[in-house]
């Protein structure tokens, strides 16, 4: 694969105190944040084409694909339900990950420290944070990049789930289905990427699923109920108690039995 690592211009770069971001403190929009790692906004990937080609491919499908409604997506409106509105108020911003080094933990390590930034990015407070968005590509990864993104996300959706985010994985392998059509692939994009946002009530199917252990599942689910619980539907709140319940319930029958000392002779 071509190498498309990007640098951003040195004389539009924001040196930024650790633990604060400038855009969140009052710094010009127009520049990019960075903070050991480097911000663009949406409106700022359009003005640097060039510059920033992976974002701006990246950025296509995100407009022409989750900001639109799909035949295969068995509900009507977008894919997405979010990104427009967060299109419109230009809070989707991207950062890259240059270079193939397939190494897991300096992945993690990175996606940890745009975690931190999301979390000082503005807006802070619900409503308005629900529609914030950081996509982080990875355009250097080649074959590998699909197994190497899917492992990062399992190793830190946890921790995210615990502030109350969501952690999602992206590339063009992606085998994940629709909530309503078990043939669409929703979360296949042109380029491996970690999308990172906040919980909201309809992430409950994604911290419930079969496949992750009983004590993840309940785990999940206490943090929606933590974060969440109190703005939810009954509907939604009802079917997370019932989830919690069915995961505490698989822990207890599931629980080795313990081994009996061996009689003293």
């Amino acid at each position: 694969m071509e190498n498309s690592s990007m640098q951003a211009p040195p004389e539009t770069v924001v040196s930024a105190r650790p633990g604060r971001c400038p855009v969140a403190h009052g710094a010009s929009p127009d520049e990019p944040v960075q903070h050991r790692l480097t911000l663009f906004a949406a409106s700022q990937v359009d003005r640097l084409l060039a510059t920033v080609a992976p974002l701006a491919t990246t950025l296509a499908w995100v407009r022409s694909f989750l900001a639109q409604p799909n035949p295969d997506l068995g509900r009507s409106g977008p894919v997405c339900p979010f990104v427009p509105m967060a299109l419109e108020l230009d809070t989707i911003w991207c950062g890259v990950v240059p270079g193939c080094e397939a190494d897991p933990a300096h992945l993690a390590a990175a996606i940890t420290g745009y975690r931190d930034l999301f979390l000082d990015l503005e807006p802070r407070q619900l409503p308005g944070a629900m529609n914030k968005a950081i996509l982080i590509v990875f355009p250097d990864l080649g074959p590998e990049g699909a197994s190497i993104v899917d492992e990062v996300q399992r190793e830190l959706k946890p921790r995210f789930v615990e502030s109350g985010l969501m952690l999602g994985e992206f590339h063009a392998a992606n085998q994940s289905p629709g909530l309503r059509n078990p043939e669409f692939r929703p979360l296949r994009s042109p380029l491996p990427m970690l999308a990172i946002r906040n919980m909201v009530e309809s992430d409950l199917p994604f911290l419930c699923r079969s496949l992750d252990p009983p004590a993840m599942r309940a785990a999940f689910v206490r943090s929606y109920l933590r974060r969440l619980g109190g703005t939810v539907s009954r509907n939604s709140f009802g079917l997370a108690i019932e989830q919690l319940v069915e995961a505490e319930l698989e822990l207890r029958c599931g629980a080795p039995a313990l081994e009996e000392e061996p009689a003293v002779r």
